[in-house]
């Protein structure tokens, strides 16, 4: 049987990729909000994997925190380590309105939130 709040985390998870997505593909929206989406749809997927693997997701939204709790627990997340390139958005873009932000390749990085959640699917049993 599934852990509850692996499960939970995961339809949380897609739900905010996809609703990053239609911000994406709608435009008009700040890359700071379509960051912020993007990083809690990678730090939701995080944890659902750590409960899945056993262990209890902390309260954090430092993506490379959760990576190496992963490690820690004897998982592989290696492969999601560009990841950590979305904390910017967890907290200082929200309460900064002057920071600039380097444009990253959204691309690349909704690919690998997309991987991710994609990889966990199965442990979560969820569809």
């Amino acid at each position: 049987m599934a852990d509850a709040d692996a499960s939970r985390y995961w339809r949380i998870a897609r739900a905010d990729l996809q609703e990053a997505r239609r911000m994406r593909e709608l435009s008009g929206f700040r890359s700071s909000s379509i960051g912020f989406l993007l990083q809690q749809a990678a730090e939701k997927a995080l944890k659902a994997w750590i409960q899945a693997a056993g262990g209890v997701a902390p309260f954090t939204h430092d993506l490379g925190a959760l990576l190496n709790l992963l490690q820690e627990l004897g998982e592989t997340p290696a492969a999601y380590e560009g990841l950590t390139e979305l904390n910017f958005f967890a907290v200082q873009l929200r309460y900064d309105d002057e920071l600039v932000i380097e444009e990253l390749d959204w691309s690349v990085c909704f690919a690998l939130v997309e991987r991710l959640l994609e990889e966990i699917k199965g442990r979560c049993s969820v569809s």
